[in-house]
């Protein structure tokens, strides 16, 4: 006999869903399996017809990998609308340090200053990069301003050659000569300055000041034909001679005929006094 509370309807309630009405025996999933275990946000995502979530026992083994690379003891990745109290908890629990160790290359012809260091360090801290990452980033970094370095080093040395070579292509037989002249001026108006002061103007001087760059030797064409002018316009006379003294050609004259090479009166020696003194007594009677 029917009990008189229970109705037809009554009797006709299904079972509870089993997940195991999705899953074969071999764990694979049977068809539509998303629409039935998924929220409704997941179901499009392509992440779940990937070949390593053919079954559940590879989807709950990807899903846990992801897990420990996304966040360390239950940190949920960052992202733009992250909190900052959200932030320095993920880059607690990364390890990302306030601050990064890191030496400033030393560099001979590129001059890196401290406040781009500084700004380069902080926009790397913002984007929560470990020390360890931050590294592999400052090493090509590093690698790249050393090779523009010997870029650079190479291209400035072979400017200041091709300089070089122009002075003595348009100076010819003349190099030597104007070299006198040159330092026969320098002498006498640099008159206690230092040897390294005295080698700055004509930039042959090794320093990180610039001394040897490209902009100081090109000034050289030209401070070589002006100091050569100098040298000349203070007595071409002491070029013949020889002399940079500063004497008057008298002076060397007596100087000369007193000389153990000259008194000899043989020998090469002698000979090369004389033509010296012969030259002097010219130009003595030129001035007179």
């Amino acid at each position: 006999m029917d009990d008189p509370f229970t109705t037809p309807a009554d009797n006709q309630i299904e079972p509870p869903v089993s997940s195991d009405s999705y899953i074969n025996p071999d764990l694979t999933y049977k068809e539509g399996w998303k629409d039935a275990l998924l929220p409704d946000d997941l179901k499009g995502e392509k992440f779940y017809d990937s070949p390593f979530n053919a079954n559940v026992k590879e989807l709950l083994k990807t899903a846990g990998n992801q897990a420990k690379m996304l966040g360390k003891k239950g940190i949920p990745p960052i992202n733009e609308n992250s909190t900052e109290f959200e932030i320095q908890e993920w880059r607690k629990a990364h390890g990302v340090p306030g601050e990064y160790i890191y030496q400033k290359p030393m560099l001979e012809t590129i001059e890196l200053s401290d406040e781009f260091v500084t700004n380069t360090l902080s926009e790397l801290n913002k984007a929560n990069l470990t020390q360890g990452q931050f590294d592999t980033v400052m090493n090509i970094f590093n690698n790249f301003w050393k090779q523009k370095e010997v870029e650079y080093d190479l291209s400035e040395k072979g400017e200041i050659e091709e300089i070089n070579r122009q002075i003595l292509s348009e100076e010819n037989t003349d190099y030597e000569t104007n070299s006198q002249f040159i330092d026969h001026a320098v002498r006498q108006f640099t008159q206690g300055w230092s040897t390294e002061d005295v080698q700055k103007l004509f930039g042959t001087v090794d320093s990180k000041g610039g001394i040897n760059s490209k902009d100081h030797v090109e000034l050289k064409p030209l401070f070589r034909r002006f100091l050569a002018n100098v040298g000349k316009s203070m007595g071409e006379h002491r070029m013949v001679s020889g002399d940079l003294s500063g004497k008057s050609i008298q002076q060397q004259l007596d100087e000369v005929m007193k000389s153990p090479e000259y008194l000899a009166g043989f020998g090469k020696p002698h000979q090369e006094a004389l033509d010296k003194a012969l030259k002097l007594r010219e130009l003595l009677n030129q001035k007179s």
